[in-house]
């Protein structure tokens, strides 16, 4: 499965929310997305931030009225189709006469048949831009967009379609009182988001894109990202002297340095020596020795890495600011697909583990037995030892470690 998330900022505790996001493991931790909150949720203080605004009443009205028309208008031939069918055929239910002429029943036979078709296609092509875009016809007009109310991107077709379902059940339980009552639901939203029990149903947020920030426009929303991220702070640091007879100053002492290289496909005549992660050697299987649960990263090119802590791994992978990891695995990819900071990875109590960092091409996970895992975006995902992952043109098999003495 591509895993296409937008970047998340920091890693916040496991998803509580309101129904609206699976977890995959019950190890999952939730990664928090901007403008959304520790649950996974959209946070209205963060999303006020970064510039989301609830979709106004009017013009949800509007963007309704808009997309019934168009409904409307597709339906009539097939309402003009079975007006003059039942004017045919109930004098022959009622004895008024014998039969009715077949070139009687061909105009209303095709007008109920191509409105039937109409309203079929329209319906689709609704479906597939509001679960693929986020908007309709109405919406689009009115300046409106549906984002997912987790990761505040596309909210899914599958979604959508549950959504129209519903909506449709409604309206053959109780016609124009159903459909009415779930889209008035919106006016008593204890968030105040304006969502409707249709939109809690398809994990959907109905937001203003024409005078707020279009979360579709990727530039604006990185842009409006900047405010919710720390700038880095610009205050020199006193160093330390290296002077032994330095007066006042502080004793340096050299901290551990990372030997990570760039972890390239090996040329056809020449075997590629691995570098060493952590002050562990490379290829020798075993962790850095404190202690903890290892494991060993077996790259396409037979390398080994080994992992006890947590790391980024990509084409040049860098963390956020403040952000500290163990490791940095920089990875060469013939086929360029590899984002520049394209997954993190990890070890813990519960073993190695990974999560998808918004990279362009996804990440695909396969466990020991070839079944696809599903990943979350933004989750960090517990894999089982043997489990193959592929990011962009790469792969590697992660294998458990002997615990280090």
């Amino acid at each position: 499965m591509q895993v296409r998330a937008r970047r998340p900022i920091e890693v916040r505790d496991r998803a509580d929310e309101e129904g609206t996001g699976v977890s995959v493991t019950p190890q999952a931790a939730v990664v928090r997305e901007p403008g959304t909150s520790a649950g996974g949720i959209a946070d209205l203080h963060d999303a006020d931030v970064l510039g989301v605004r609830s979709a106004p009443t009017g013009r949800r009205v509007l963007a309704f009225a808009l997309d019934a028309t168009i409904w409307s208008v597709l339906a009539a031939p097939g309402v003009v189709g079975a007006v003059l069918l039942l004017r045919v055929l109930l004098p022959v239910a009622l004895g008024e006469a014998s039969a009715a002429a077949p070139s009687d029943l061909v105009l209303p036979f095709v007008l109920v048949l191509v409105s039937q078709v109409l309203l079929a296609v329209f319906g689709l092509v609704q479906l597939i831009l509001h679960g693929r875009r986020g908007v309709t016809a109405g919406k689009a007009s009115a300046g409106l967009r549906s984002v997912s109310v987790v990761t505040f991107g596309r909210p899914g077709f599958w979604r959508i379609t549950w959504r129209a379902t519903v909506l449709w059940l409604s309206w053959s339980l109780l016609p124009l009182l159903g459909p009415a009552l779930l889209f008035a639901s919106g006016l008593w939203d204890p968030a105040r988001r304006g969502r409707s029990w249709l939109d809690r149903l398809g994990s959907v947020w109905l937001v203003d894109a024409r005078h707020a920030l279009d979360l579709a426009d990727a530039k604006a929303v990185r842009q409006a990202r900047r405010a919710l991220v720390p700038a880095p702070s610009t205050r020199r640091e006193s160093l330390p002297s290296l002077a032994t007879d330095a007066p006042g100053s502080a004793a340096f002492i050299p901290a551990a340095r990372s030997a990570s290289g760039v972890v390239a496909a090996p040329a056809a005549d020449e075997a590629w020596v691995p570098p060493a992660l952590g002050g562990a050697p490379a290829g020798d299987g075993r962790p850095a020795g404190d202690g903890r649960i290892g494991a060993v990263l077996v790259l396409d090119d037979g390398s080994r890495i080994d992992v006890t802590g947590d790391g980024l791994l990509g084409r040049a992978p860098e963390p956020r600011a403040g952000e500290r990891v163990g490791q940095l695995l920089p990875l060469d990819d013939p086929r360029m697909e590899i984002s520049k900071t394209h997954a993190a990875f990890g070890v813990d109590e519960s073993g190695f583990w990974i999560a998808d960092r918004g990279s362009t091409n996804g990440t695909e996970v396969r466990g020991p037995d070839g079944e696809p895992v599903t990943l979350t975006a933004g989750e960090r995902t517990s894999l089982a030892w043997g489990a193959r992952v592929e990011v962009g043109g790469r792969s590697f098999t992660v294998e458990r470690a002997e615990v280090g003495a």
